[in-house]
């Protein structure tokens, strides 16, 4: 199993889906990176009414197949 790290990015009523493009080896891990990205993001944050919403979620591949489950 691998696990990665999904970003909602809400500003101005308007929302991006984002990822730092890294696959983790453990929660452990993807936890790690996910709270170091959400604290430089606040203390990034265009405006004080930015904000996002972050969760590290499991990702597995099925064998012998293309398909990816979230």
């Amino acid at each position: 199993m691998m696990y990665v790290i999904v970003m909602i990015l809400i500003q101005m009523g308007q929302h991006r889906v984002a990822s730092d493009q890294v696959l983790y080896p453990s929660m452990d891990a993807c936890e790690i990176s996910r709270i170091l990205l959400a604290q430089k993001l606040e203390n990034s944050k265009p405006t004080k009414d930015s904000f996002t919403f972050s969760k590290c979620t499991m990702i597995s591949f099925e064998e012998h197949r293309s398909k990816v489950t979230l």
